[in-house]
């Protein structure tokens, strides 16, 4: 699927599937970790995260106001919420790998690594489910359904 208003949501999902990637990592090498990887993860997760959710709302959300099928609307205010979960559940995996590294994390191994684990699965369909939505309202470039 491609079609110049979804490719830059389309670059940000990649990034944050690499970024679900490097969570996944993390959480596999716990309780030792590395500390750069964890720094430089924790940094662009919420920024990341955040310009998806505008980009989101920019590009998807107009796509899916002009349907005429009333359930978009919950779907849509659906998606409000995931985002609002989304973005608190990415600012708690940047503190606590931010204390990870520091070495004053509130939490063990183990429930760090079940919150990274909790969060890259959740990013991962969220991820999915959108790109199922755009394949469902956006044309590729041959003017076909993005399936």
């Amino acid at each position: 699927m491609s079609n110049s208003r979804t490719d830059e949501l389309q670059r940000n999902y990649q990034r944050l599937l690499d970024l679900c990637d490097a969570l996944e990592a993390i959480a596999d090498r716990l309780p030792q970790h590395d500390a750069h990887l964890c720094l430089v993860t924790a940094d662009a997760l919420e920024p990341l995260v955040e310009q998806t959710h505008a980009v989101e709302e920019a590009v998807l959300f107009p796509i899916l106001a002009a349907s005429s099928r009333p359930e978009l609307d919950q779907t849509m205010a659906r998606l409000r919420r995931e985002h609002l979960a989304d973005s608190a559940t990415a600012g708690e995996v940047c503190d606590a790998l931010h204390g990870l590294v520091a070495g004053r994390s509130a939490l063990s191994a183990d429930a760090v690594g079940y919150l990274l684990r909790a969060c890259f699965d959740s990013m991962r369909r969220h991820v999915q489910s959108e790109l199922e939505l755009i394949g469902l309202f956006v044309p590729d470039h041959n003017g076909r359904p993005g399936h």
